[in-house]
């Protein structure tokens, strides 16, 4: 199997323009290696024409897009490599093949479609510095003599016309884009269940629900991009939990890192509720009571030797949690980022129904601008315009009270909404008196534990 070797200081001061000589020290190099130690020439030819060409290097793509690419593309390599098929043999039914491959691995059908272009793109590559091959065609006259078909199309982003190569294997694989989408309240409840009946563990305890709740609650109040989430410590949830002592103070979340865009290196906060927080801390108890010598300061840890769990498998967890479970259609769409965008929406939605109901509104993007950058630093109006028609979704849906309701613990209205379940179970004979009460007494013994008010 080929595998990225990355040269993490490369020599590389020849072909960096001297506006990024200060980041000479940033600019790791990608190869692809092929099966047997042996450089792989094509691929790693293509990765040189995308990174700027030989003559300049980290200009556009930056040096860390290219590396990327590199994993990216070694997908495709590793699979030619499986079926034992040169790159120079490929041909259509080659492609429709590697995407059934990428739908084997469980992977969302909008990452499919990127992976398959890429591939694509490496075709056309070789094809255009070897035509002689005949690999592949677009517009000519003798198509029946190449061996890739594909098409060239173009999509428009505001007033920019971006060019882009696809293929008869992408239909029906459906395209999502992330800017816009969020997660709605059911589809919350579908994530939070997914971890009771998911395929992905064999055995599912106490310590892995509590580890999913707490992932699910930190991405759903902070509003933080999953590699954020993985820096939340301990600590910081601990100092604030100290507000739960106190009936008239909100928690809140401090330091919370910024890794990327215009404010990355900076930190912000979040205030949530004592419920949510008690989520959080369930797990963090848990964690120090299964490992009481523990030294770091992570939240989420590897259950068998409490070292702290990887950025990148915390990346990819709830995808393969999810992919595992009987939600697994249901929430194809949805990925760690839709919370981000639902904490977004929600925050937008909630000031525009503040100000327009107090008389003092005024232009919409201003109102979603000053929402959005006090909590989460967007950077540009162009960035948050996008949220604006979800937001009035939220505000025009049919319950009034739904902004009000996102002031309460979404888990507090899980559990609620679960008891009236039961409720209508036992009415339509689903379940019979004791079930029911066992089944009402469990749930408000959770209740009970997020919020000790009740008791």
């Amino acid at each position: 199997m080929s595998i990225v070797v990355i040269a993490d200081q490369p020599n590389l001061g020849v072909i960096l323009t001297s506006s990024r000589m200060a980041e000479k020290s940033k600019c790791k190099l990608p190869m692809i290696i092929s099966n047997g130690g042996k450089f792989d020439w094509n691929a790693n030819s293509f990765l040189t024409d995308i990174g700027g060409g030989a003559s300049l290097y980290n200009i556009k793509p930056l040096a860390g897009t290219v590396v990327k690419k590199a994993y990216n593309l070694n997908l495709f390599c590793s699979f030619l490599e499986h079926i034992n098929t040169s790159i120079y043999d490929v041909n259509d039914t080659t492609l429709y093949e590697y995407v059934d491959h990428l739908k084997g691995r469980g992977i969302f059908d909008d990452t499919i479609i990127k992976h398959t272009r890429l591939a694509l793109e490496y075709i056309v590559y070789l094809s255009n510095i070897k035509p002689e091959a005949m690999l592949a065609s677009y517009g000519k006259l003798n198509t029946g003599k190449y061996q890739v078909h594909y098409q060239r199309k173009r999509v428009k982003k505001g007033n920019i016309v971006i060019p882009y190569l696809t293929h008869h294997c992408l239909e029906g694989l459906i395209h999502i884009s992330t800017d816009g989408d969020f997660i709605r309240d059911y589809e919350v409840e579908m994530w939070l269940d997914a971890i009771n009946c998911t395929s992905f563990h064999p055995e599912v305890n106490e310590f892995l629900i509590s580890r999913w709740q707490a992932i699910t609650t930190l991405l759903d109040i902070t509003g933080s991009r999953i590699t954020e989430v993985h820096q939340i410590t301990r600590s910081m949830i601990k100092l604030a939990a100290s507000s739960l002592l106190s009936s008239n103070k909100q928690p809140i979340i401090r330091n919370i890192p910024i890794v990327k865009g215009r404010y990355k290196g900076k930190k912000r906060e979040v205030q949530t509720t004592n419920e949510d927080i008690q989520i959080i801390l369930w797990h963090i108890e848990m964690i120090e009571s299964m490992f009481p010598d523990i030294s770091h300061d992570a939240i989420f840890i590897d259950s068998r030797n409490g070292q702290p769990l990887k950025a990148t498998y915390l990346k990819n967890y709830a995808k393969k949690v999810i992919n595992g479970s009987k939600y697994c259609d249901d929430l194809r769409h949805v990925s760690n980022h839709s919370f981000r965008h639902r904490f977004i929406t929600l925050n937008i939605a909630k000031s525009i129904k503040k100000l327009s109901e107090s008389g003092s509104f005024h232009n919409i993007l201003t109102v979603a601008a000053n929402a959005c950058r006090k909590i989460t630093m967007h950077a540009s109006n162009d960035t948050l315009s996008r949220y604006i028609h979800l937001a009035n979704e939220v505000n025009n849906s049919s319950s009034k009270q739904s902004i009000k309701e996102n002031q309460v613990s979404f888990h507090i209205k899980v559990r609620i909404k679960n008891m009236i379940k039961i409720a209508n179970s036992l009415k339509s004979k689903e379940i019979d008196k004791n079930e029911a009460l066992d089944l009402l007494l469990k749930s408000l013994s959770e209740l009970s534990t997020l919020n000790p008010k009740i008791n």
